[in-house]
């Protein structure tokens, strides 16, 4: 079970929090949006340009020729991907200043405009993605990472059947990496899990080893097993993406909630801490808080979660829609007024975009602030695709037991324990 609201005595609490930590790190992060595959979607000269050297070329190459607007639109690239590794979301304003000034100058500059729609996708605007992989496909509709982009914003603004044309769209034009990386997050949303596993080895294999964009693509490998609960096979695909890049802290992250999902804590949060230093990216924060808050550090824990909500403000002044993660985060972690702001949130997210995500935090908001018969067609709403993760079905069983659906409440949950079986509490 998840954590309940109310929990009368510490130590109890202590429990569940424990057995909900290991709910929520069995498979990797509690919402598979950092799952979608725009995060994927670098173009070839991006992904060699992941780094401030990668720009520096660039702003080099401008001090020469300040004119270039190719070189202007590789520098913006450039400090998206570097945003990308970084986390640092001040990046993002750095990238669209370069597009922006490209596209005054030149409105058909077909890189500045792929750009303006990663910053979009990046930024969680996934409308305005869409139309500026409309401008992009005017001038050139045969780029491959345009249609990455309609994919990206076709899913994540809930319109599955159109996204899942455009996928196979860009197979046809050019299959590869981008192209098997979504449709194996398309796999996995319809339910398909040795489909999208099979996809994204694909995409594995179609990468440059130690390339960023493959080594994101062996960390969602990764996360795929673990989704299912094969830790070993999660941790040696971690593992392989660490052996080609030592540094590559994502996988490093990831094979902290290996050991979470293993119950060896100490040794997770251990290993979590670093990387959180380098790559503050909220999912890790909250995770490492929600780790020392399992060992009993309630002060470590809240240090993590006001970090989060720091980090939260900072990408919110970058142009980043944050309702979504906010609403996820104040629902679980919040108080009885921050719970009340995350329905709030989460509405107004679910408001722009009805995907089967938005719909899940909007249940799980309503349901936490004590609405479980308004939760209860949201969560069936979540669950419209089949999608085959573990940490759904628990909380769908959760709100249909608060409702007295019994019979289909204990049909979700025997769905977690199939997808997972070692969740299932020990009789």
């Amino acid at each position: 079970m998840l954590i309940h609201t109310v929990v009368p005595h510490k130590a109890v609490r202590r429990v569940v929090v424990t057995a909900a930590l290991l709910v929520t790190l069995a498979g990797g992060m509690w919402l598979m949006q950092t799952r979608t595959a725009a995060t994927a979607n670098v173009a070839p000269e991006t992904s060699r340009a992941i780094t401030q050297e990668g720009a520096a070329r660039w702003e080099a190459l401008l001090q020469r020729a300040p004119d270039n607007r190719y070189a202007l639109a590789q520098l913006g690239l450039a400090r998206l991907a570097a945003a990308r590794v970084t986390a640092d979301p001040a990046l993002y304003t750095q990238a669209q200043a370069a597009f922006d000034q490209v596209l005054a100058a030149d409105p058909r500059q077909i890189d500045a405009l792929v750009g303006q729609g990663m910053l979009a996708l990046a930024r969680h605007d996934f409308a305005g993605a869409l139309v500026w992989a409309d401008r992009a496909a005017a001038v050139n509709p045969r780029r491959v990472d345009v249609l990455g982009i309609r994919v990206d914003g076709l899913v994540e603004l809930g319109r599955y059947d159109e996204a899942v044309a455009a996928a196979q769209a860009m197979v046809d034009l050019r299959p590869g990496l981008e192209a098997y990386a979504r449709i194996s997050y398309l796999r996995e949303l319809h339910g398909q899990v040795d489909g999208a596993i099979a996809a994204m080895q694909a995409a594995v294999d179609a990468g440059v080893p130690g390339e960023e964009r493959t080594l994101w693509c062996q960390v969602q490998l990764g996360r795929l097993f673990a989704g299912r609960g094969d830790l070993d096979r999660a941790a040696a695909t971690f593992n392989a993406a660490l052996a080609t890049s030592p540094t590559y802290l994502k996988a490093e992250a990831e094979l902290a909630l290996v050991d979470a999902a293993r119950g060896n804590l100490a040794q997770a949060s251990t290993r979590l801490a670093p990387v959180v230093e380098q790559l503050p990216i909220p999912q890790y924060v909250i995770a490492l808080g929600d780790l020392y808050r399992a060992q009993g550090d309630d002060a470590a824990a809240e240090t993590q979660y006001e970090l989060a909500r720091a980090l939260q403000q900072l990408n919110a002044a970058a142009g980043m829609d944050v309702d979504l993660e906010l609403a996820r985060f104040l629902a679980d972690h919040g108080d009885t007024a921050q719970r009340a702001e995350a329905v709030l949130l989460a509405r107004r997210a679910y408001a722009t975009r009805a995907t089967i995500h938005t719909a899940d935090v909007l249940a799980w908001a309503l349901y936490r602030n004590g609405d479980a018969y308004a939760a209860w067609p949201f969560m069936e709403e979540a669950l419209r695709l089949g999608t085959q993760d573990a940490r759904l079905h628990l909380r769908a069983a959760e709100i249909a037991r608060a409702v007295d659906l019994r019979p289909i409440a204990d049909a979700h949950e025997m769905t977690a324990y199939t997808i997972i079986p070692t969740l299932k509490p020990r009789q």
